[in-house]
């Protein structure tokens, strides 16, 4: 519901673009799942990078993946992005 509601604001901000910074395990551990990531694909996300080992907790190095979402249509002229107090519907 959370996000459901963060991606209807930002819509009525006219941002089109969402993004996610995830850490990601080559192996699924005790410590990091890959539950994060299979959120984001269910929400509609895509990955389009991933950085190998550079996230270091827990004594092992993890790999961050970047995901996207459009969440609206990218025209030749795109409108001013809202601020978020000019909202009245989320103020």
């Amino acid at each position: 519901m959370l996000y459901g509601t963060l991606e209807e604001c930002l819509k009525a901000q006219n941002i089109l673009n969402l993004y996610a910074c995830i850490s990601y395990p080559e192996k699924e551990d005790e410590y990091l799942s890959l539950d994060s990531v299979r959120f984001h694909e269910h929400m509609g996300y895509r990955l389009i990078g991933r950085f190998h080992q550079c996230g270091y907790k827990f004594g092992r190095w993890y790999d961050m993946i970047w995901m996207e979402k459009f969440i609206g249509d990218h025209i030749d002229k795109p409108l001013e992005v809202k601020k978020y107090p000019d909202l009245q519907k989320w103020v």
